[in-house]
């Protein structure tokens, strides 16, 4: 049993291990100690470094996001493995203190983690000049493939919406699938129902828990697989970035 747990923690520690952030990266340095803040365009004419200023604060946000995702994952573990946890769970009772602070961390990073997904199809908005105001990004939509908003990358947005839209299955080995859908109506139970970390049987809804334990495992991959993306669509945004500084150059 000791070793369950402890290779559990360790499949969920090298998997948080696997998303990573360059502090560094699209900072404009102005000689050795300076770097630009920030730029702000005049009416629809874009200012020089008016859309790395962008992407950057996009980036920024990431970073930001990162860290408090992964902090509330660790603090998540902690909880969800305590030895109350172990001995006392039950689906209907919440009867430790353990067990309240394993699923308010586990909320904390759910709700972060469904702020990737929109921070993504930002990304792609922007990188790609999606014609649709920032305020109305909605992931599902930039990538859906019955709108034409991803004509431009119609590859990726099919692979990215075929996994958002994938079916449940728990019963295979490593990464399960439909973890998307999963957190998803986790997350929209939380918002427009009621608490599914909380058992009730009544008129409203019928509920049992699932242990802290089953929540991260599916939130943390749903969190590696659109980190990856993110990562995926930054190495290109990077790409054109660095082309346009050498083609100044030249």
């Amino acid at each position: 049993m000791r070793n369950q747990k402890d290779s559990e923690i360790l499949y969920f520690q090298s998997k948080l291990s696997e998303v990573t952030y360059n502090s560094n990266r699209f900072k404009v340095m102005i000689g050795e100690d300076r770097f630009l803040f920030g730029v702000v365009s005049a009416n629809d004419n874009e200012a020089p470094f008016g859309k790395l200023m962008q992407y950057k604060t996009i980036y920024d946000t990431l970073k930001d996001l990162d860290w408090k995702i992964k902090m509330s994952f660790d603090e998540a573990i902690k909880y969800a493995y305590s030895d109350s946890m172990k001995n006392d769970f039950s689906l209907i009772r919440t009867d430790s203190e353990e067990e309240g602070l394993a699923f308010y961390y586990i909320e904390n990073a759910l709700f972060r983690t469904s702020s990737l997904w929109d921070m993504l199809a930002q990304l792609y908005r922007l990188f790609y000049n999606v014609d649709i105001p920032k305020e109305k990004v909605y992931y599902k939509q930039i990538f859906s493939p019955t709108k034409n908003y991803g004509d431009k990358f119609r590859i990726k947005a099919a692979e990215i919406y075929e996994y958002i839209e994938q079916d449940d299955n728990t019963d295979c080995e490593g990464e399960w699938k439909g973890n998307h859908s999963f957190v998803n109506d986790l997350r929209n139970k939380m918002i427009h129902r009621n608490s599914p970390n909380i058992a009730v049987m009544s008129d409203f809804d019928m509920n049992l828990k699932h242990h802290p334990v089953f929540q991260l495992k599916r939130i943390i991959e749903d969190y590696v697989v659109v980190s990856q993306y993110i990562k995926e669509i930054l190495d290109e945004i990077e790409k054109e970035v660095m082309s346009t500084f050498d083609d100044a150059d030249c």
